[in-house]
């Protein structure tokens, strides 16, 4: 296959006609409080990113979140993510104007603004550290974690004119049987087989199972690491929050550097491992009240994280992140290999139907000793925010622990009002604080029934 993408703009030139943006992105990055060790390895993926797009030979893959990207890695494609690059606007804080863009090209604002920021980054020039993305040489989506994803790369590669390879996953509902399982795996299978053919079409290479069996072999033990550092946030103190989790899962959802990410997520956990076998008084001061986070991230508002924590509330445990760890079970084979993926497809935390997702929730509620749980309305993933009013009402029937549902967008900041928004967590505090008064008092007074949630 003939390679011919245009070059990811500079960083360097980018800042040349662009200077009160450039610095603008690069000090809301910074605020981050990002660690520089994994800031390193974010950087490392852009250099290489970089290089493979403006390589003669190279080939570059644009992948969607959930694809199992370990497939591209055996045939020596770089995996190009533009998801995480329009997160990176997002966390820079100019994600609106290209939202904007995009919407001028007649994307209606109801959808991703994921792939809206990606596109109108593109459209505009930026450079992959300020939300551009390069053009594939292929691609390869799924609708395993979202249904746009899968038509978004349709267009991206109809508009390029490149090859694209469409993984359909099925939509496992409440009440399947291990028969309409069997059903789902097999036509799971059959397709991981049909992009086997599909890498070998575009890179002219055959298949080769023990190099793929070393990549998936990696990237179990990468997950393993990375699921081990959240006993760690069962801890009180927790080991992290949120505003670090959302950040810290990027190398184990990329794997475009397996070895990296590997020993990146061991010194982090000898560094847990350390921490937490100190006194209890030295490891750090308890959270006040501790949060549960359904939903993407808000990845413009790090203050809003911020404000939360000053107030004493401290997110450490969101399904979001977790979900981001598919490879948990040791497989030794491809066909074993591939009958666990499709299991992992249609079984992440992501994606649980209703009947499992409440319970699974609860459960989690109880191991973090979670004091109050945020669900995040996203107005620019719909799917993920459907059914929210039957969580919000069976959790607090569950559990009688508060719950609040907040209606923000996951990239776009016309939908954050800060003034309502802080009106509703205070509110919501308050509710918390009243949980735990009620409950100071049962335990005073030796009673046994249960104290009541405020409800709003």
């Amino acid at each position: 296959m003939s390679k011919n993408t245009p070059n990811i703009p500079g960083l360097g030139s980018f800042f040349l006609k662009n200077p009160g943006l450039f610095f603008k992105g690069m000090k809301n990055q910074l605020k981050q409080g990002v660690p520089m060790d994994l800031i390193s390895l974010m950087g490392d993926y852009g250099k290489k990113t970089k290089k493979a797009d403006a390589s003669p030979t190279q080939l570059v893959a644009n992948f969607t979140a959930g694809f199992p990207v370990e497939f591209l890695l055996a045939f020596d494609v770089w995996p190009g993510f533009p998801e995480f690059s329009a997160c990176t606007a997002g966390m820079c804080e100019i994600s609106q104007p290209l939202i904007e863009e995009a919407e001028g090209m007649g994307y209606s604002r109801d959808l991703c603004a994921y792939m809206k920021t990606a596109i109108g980054a593109r459209e505009k020039g930026y450079p992959l550290d300020l939300g551009g993305s390069p053009v594939g040489d292929f691609y390869c989506g799924t609708n395993g974690v979202c249904d746009t994803h899968a038509k978004w790369f349709e267009n991206e590669a109809r508009k390029y004119g490149r090859p694209y390879f469409a993984m359909d996953v099925p939509c496992v509902v409440s009440g399947s049987d291990e028969a309409r399982w069997k059903v789902d795996s097999d036509y799971i299978v059959a397709q991981l087989y049909d992009l086997i053919k599909f890498l070998e079409q575009q890179t002219g290479k055959k298949f080769d199972e023990a190099k793929f069996m070393n990549i998936i072999n990696k990237s179990q033990e990468c997950n393993r690491l990375y699921l081990e550092f959240f006993e760690y946030r069962k801890r009180i103190p927790a080991a992290d929050y949120f505003i670090f989790m959302r950040v810290f899962m990027f190398p184990v959802f990329a794997q475009y550097d397996q070895d990296a990410a590997i020993k990146y997520y061991q010194k982090v956990l000898d560094k847990m491992k350390k921490r937490y076998a100190q006194a209890p008084e030295k490891i750090g001061k308890p959270e006040k009240y501790r949060l549960m986070w359904e939903g993407i991230t808000l990845w413009y508002a790090s203050d809003f994280y911020k404000d939360l924590e000053k107030k004493g509330a401290h997110i450490v445990y969101e399904l979001y992140t977790e979900s981001s760890a598919f490879r948990r079970k040791k497989t030794s084979s491809v066909e074993e290999t591939m009958r666990q993926m499709a299991k992992e497809f249609t079984s992440a935390t992501y994606i649980l139907e209703q009947d499992k997702r409440i319970p699974f929730m609860v459960q989690k509620i109880d191991e973090y000793s979670i004091d109050g749980i945020i669900l995040h309305a996203n107005m620019s993933c719909r799917p993920s925010a459907a059914g929210l009013q039957d969580v919000k009402t069976e959790i607090e029937k569950r559990t009688n622990k508060p719950v609040l549902i907040l209606t923000c967008d996951m990239m776009d900041p016309r939908a954050f009002s800060e003034a309502q928004v802080q009106n509703r967590i205070d509110a919501f505090i308050e509710m918390m604080e009243e949980n735990r008064t009620q409950k100071e008092k049962q335990i005073m007074s030796g009673g046994t029934g249960q104290w009541q949630t405020i409800n709003r």
